[in-house]
């Protein structure tokens, strides 16, 4: 999981990469990876929650891949070091 904060002013910033969900299909595993943005506002008040699907990481008897939300070409290893 990656990790990262900053604060505007009286608002503070977070965002977090990680695993979601993982979906089992028989022998073939799918694991999402998604990027979570939170805002908070003064007095710990919960402005804004964002969630947001980057990629599916597949895993089958022989094969692992990688498919990006965006369409465009991902590398699996990256992925893994991110939810690991």
């Amino acid at each position: 999981m990656r990790y990262s904060s900053c604060s505007l002013g009286p608002l503070k910033m977070i965002e977090m990469t990680g695993e979601g969900r993982e979906i089992t299909a028989g022998r073939i595993t799918i694991r999402t990876l998604v990027l979570v943005r939170i805002m908070i506002g003064p007095g710990e008040e919960l402005i804004s929650l964002q969630i947001e699907p980057l990629a599916l990481v597949v895993a089958g008897p022989d094969q692992l891949y990688a498919l990006s939300m965006e369409g465009k070409p991902i590398d699996v290893e990256p992925l893994l070091e991110m939810i690991s």
